[in-house]
């Protein structure tokens, strides 16, 4: 077997993680303390560029210290592992194909279903039967919308469709919204062996795979503006009309995201050595860094449904860096960095369901002040960090690892920590 080994990418992934759970932790402050409306006026704050509303108004009440870099941390988070998910995947597919001349379908299958739904679905039995019966889990202000689509919400987390549940229902389900990215990666990787798997000319084939995912995109928007001009649904009804379902659903498929990480991936399979050589240069790979809090407070409105396109091109330049380049700026080995990488999906998986109980737990000791400030956010954090940590430390080894071992059986190209040995 081939083995293939990219380092610096698990602390990488342990700092997208910390990213999306530092957003969740002012996310849960919020919807506790004062309902889950709140999301209504970030959005409202979102409607125009970031930083004109910052000078003007200051950042949005209902987060305070925050600036939009803690209201954006999810959205950048989430938008990296789509990313290092279209480099891994599409650069481990590419090596299959030249050993074996082919794509085997059914075992890369297998491996995802191996990494991914063990976790998934304890979570998913976890929400819809066990926490929200437990007042240390439960998110008051979500559980009426919960119970009233109760079923809707169901089927499609089973069905590997929470973005769809997340679509048509305004109001997320208590502790796993979070869920709808790892429902996009599994559509994702529905189609993506298959392409390369048939394709002659794998770049041309990302390259067209990004630019018509872009244009669907593009064409549906412009069409429900075009023959659906209604007026945007009224928040108190918390459900939305089919038009605005599919908008919003489509609007979730960041395939493109995961696309020009599969690009990236097809520049270091194939060596395409100018351009690296260009990507490796210290003013381009400190430039990608600055491109973030840049994108992040720049973005003006009318891009804003592009601000995973805009996020991803400088992303894919720090991945390219950590994992290829010999002279990197980014300095990200460590046993303990290293570790932490390992168990970051589950640090993204079970992040909210800790975050809810210590903030229960603290509440009912120290009682909390309605505007959660000082001190008191600070033992939030104390608290919830390490136990995340914790939790998912233990799952990895119990209930995640019995599974990872299994994946040998369906490889072709030894990746990750096993490809170290």
């Amino acid at each position: 077997m081939t083995k293939t080994y990219f380092p610096g990418l698990n602390a990488l992934r342990f700092f997208a993680a910390m990213a999306v759970m530092i957003t969740h932790v002012e996310f849960t402050k919020k919807v506790m303390l004062h309902g889950d409306r709140f999301w209504l006026k970030i959005d409202s704050w979102i409607q125009e560029n970031a930083l004109t509303s910052i000078l003007r108004d200051g950042p949005p009440q209902p987060i305070h210290w925050v600036s939009p870099f803690v209201t954006f941390g999810g959205y950048i988070g989430v938008i990296f592992f789509f990313v290092l998910s279209g480099f891994l995947i599409t650069y481990l597919l590419l090596e299959e194909k030249r050993i074996s001349n082919t794509v085997e379908v059914k075992k890369f299958y297998m491996r995802r279903i191996l990494r991914i739904w063990p976790l998934y679905y304890f979570l998913v039995i976890l929400g819809f039967f066990v926490l929200h019966h437990i007042p240390l889990f439960e998110v008051i202000s979500q559980e009426d919308e919960f119970f009233k689509h109760y079923w809707l919400n169901f089927i499609s987390y089973i069905f590997l469709l929470p973005n769809m549940s997340f679509a048509f229902v305004m109001e997320a389900v208590p502790n796993l919204g979070h869920l709808w990215s790892i429902g996009v990666e599994e559509q994702f990787y529905l189609l993506w062996p298959l392409l390369l798997k048939f394709s002659k000319k794998p770049m041309r084939t990302l390259w067209t795979f990004l630019i018509g995912v872009l244009a669907f995109k593009l064409i549906s928007l412009l069409a429900i503006r075009v023959f659906f001009p209604g007026p945007p649904p009224d928040p108190d009804l918390m459900i939305f009309s089919p038009v605005e379902t599919f908008k919003r659903f489509v609007g979730s498929l960041k395939f493109e995201a995961m696309a020009i990480g599969g690009i990236g991936a097809g520049w270091v399979f194939y060596k395409r050595e100018k351009l690296l050589q260009f990507l490796y240069l210290k003013a381009v790979q400190w430039a990608a860094l600055l491109a973030i809090p840049v994108i992040v407070l720049l973005t003006p409105v009318k891009l804003y449904s592009a601000l995973y396109l805009l996020f991803s091109v400088p992303f894919l330049v720090i991945i390219l860096n950590v994992a290829t380049n010999p002279t990197c700026v980014y300095r990200l080995q460590g046993r303990v960095l290293n570790y932490l990488g390992k168990i970051s999906y589950g640090i993204y998986m079970y992040h909210l369901i800790c975050i809810a109980f210590v903030f229960h737990v603290l509440d009912y000791w120290i009682d909390f002040p309605l505007r959660l400030e000082g001190w008191h956010s600070a033992l939030l954090y104390a608290f919830s960090i390490p136990l995340t940590l914790g939790v998912s430390a233990l799952s990895y080894h119990y209930l995640e690892y019995p599974f990872i071992r299994k994946k040998r059986t369906f490889t072709t190209v030894i990746s990750g920590d096993d490809a170290r040995d």
